[in-house]
């Protein structure tokens, strides 16, 4: 399963957080405006379904958002992916690959609220 803190935190050892925050929160407020403008400007149920489905990728990115700013303030990036950075290759391939499951609407916050109640379960 993946892993969002993980995924946020690889980007942000990567990239930095400033690219990488400035990036979950344009892909939140980018996706909603556009939803919200073809759902506005929709002729059809295809529009309609168009613009739903990109309000949805919006609130994709809010708990990679959520997780960068918490990561960001703990200055924790590294920390969070262990010994995971030793084969950066195969670690950037195996969260480019997870990345992927953000393009299906709202698996992203279903998968965070999940792994939060299983962290705050294990304490």
């Amino acid at each position: 399963m993946v892993n969002l803190r993980k995924l946020a935190a690889i980007d942000i050892a990567f990239l930095g957080s400033k690219i990488v925050i400035a990036e979950f929160a344009v892909g939140v407020a980018f996706c909603v405006a556009l939803g919200a403008f073809i759902a506005l400007r929709a002729h059809s149920a295809s529009q309609v379904a168009l613009a739903v489905y990109f309000v949805l990728l919006g609130i994709n990115y809010v708990p990679l958002l959520f997780y960068a700013v918490a990561i960001t303030r703990a200055r924790s990036a590294r920390g969070e992916l262990g010994d995971e950075l030793d084969g950066q290759r195969r670690a950037m391939a195996k969260y480019r690959r997870q990345s992927l499951l953000l393009l299906i609407p709202l698996l992203p916050p279903i998968l965070a609220l999940m792994q939060e109640r299983g962290r705050i379960q294990r304490g």
